[in-house]
């Protein structure tokens, strides 16, 4: 039967850490939902690891394997193609969800009216590590606001639980360009609609874990922040003051600069006007010495040459391993 919520777990070379999230999703009172697994082609042990939870499932398990590493933008994309529940929420291979988390995550939906649910992309709860709860504490206390996305994320500045409608993600696809875009190029398209805010933690974050998608000093996936800061610009750039304005524009530079786009692609990317094309061209000889010396400094990382190189070749399989759909 179609479950009432899709989880989707994307992970590379994240094995060892499946079992937790598992263990998440078998606390949960609700069950009513999926859990779809999508391995970046991964070199461990992932595929027997899900084979083996997936016997041990009261609840619907797919895999989407590549065949080689793909990027984490394109692997979303599968997963969410092959999500077939009302709502999305992502749990990634370093979280684990508290028991009656969905619970209380489909209860709070539920209270909106549902004349209102268009105005609504879902709803969203705190996250907390080892150390404490996440973010900013600018809310009240075990009491739900309603708020856009965007200015949700801009006061906590943290990672969020997000529990989406599934026809708003199928319809704003991660942009595959690099191996990694920043999810807020997403959800920042679909933050311009409410989300229900629950002060309640629901999902704990392991940070600092192998394997993570992490820059180590150096600057990789440049295509991709590059794609991800023009995507995100119309939603960033009315919080930020003149300096931060001119600094992103420099490292958006950069990063084109690195991800081999030329100066005029970046301005069509960036969509810029009149005024925008003038200080990038002021800001362009800063951008070039300072990428220049990221080059001398063996910082950059060409992964988009890379990534193109895997699109042309990978292949992408599903299976459904425990349940006859």
């Amino acid at each position: 039967m179609k479950p009432l919520i899709s989880i989707l777990t994307p992970s590379w070379n994240r094995a060892t850490y499946l079992q937790r999230v598992w263990e998440g999703l078998e606390s949960q009172g609700l069950r009513d939902f999926e859990w779809i697994i999508g391995n970046d082609g991964s070199q461990d042990e992932t595929v027997e690891v899900v084979r083996a939870l997936a016997q041990k499932s009261d609840f619907p398990v797919t895999l989407v394997s590549a065949s080689q590493r793909v990027g984490k933008s394109r692997i979303d994309n599968e997963i969410v193609a092959t999500a077939r529940g009302d709502f999305i929420l992502w749990c990634d291979s370093d979280d684990i969800l508290l028991p009656q988390a969905l619970q209380t995550l489909i209860d709070t939906w539920r209270s909106i009216p549902e004349t209102e649910h268009a105005e609504f992309c879902g709803v969203s709860a705190l996250c907390d590590t080892e150390s404490g709860i996440l973010g900013n504490p600018f809310y009240r206390p075990d009491e739900p606001q309603d708020m856009s996305w965007n200015s949700l994320f801009q006061s906590l500045r943290s990672d969020l639980v997000i529990f989406t409608r599934a026809d708003l993600v199928k319809q704003n696809p991660f942009l595959e360009v690099d191996f990694l875009i920043s999810e807020s190029s997403v959800w920042n398209r679909i933050g311009v609609l409410k989300t229900r805010f629950i002060p309640i933690v629901l999902e704990r974050k392991q940070y600092g874990e192998i394997n993570a998608l992490s820059h180590s000093g150096h600057m990789s996936y440049n295509r991709g922040h590059a794609h991800a800061m023009a995507a995100t610009k119309p939603y960033v750039l009315p919080f930020l003051n003149l300096e931060e304005r001119l600094k992103r524009a420099v490292n958006y530079l950069r990063y084109c600069r690195h991800g081999d786009i030329p100066l005029r692609e970046a301005l069509q990317l960036w969509r810029a006007d009149e005024r925008e094309i003038a200080y990038f061209i002021a800001l362009w000889p800063l951008a070039q010495t300072l990428a220049l010396k990221d080059q001398l400094q063996g910082k950059v990382r060409k992964t988009h040459l890379d990534f193109l190189a895997a699109q042309a070749v990978a292949t992408i399989t599903t299976e459904r391993l425990n349940f006859e759909t």
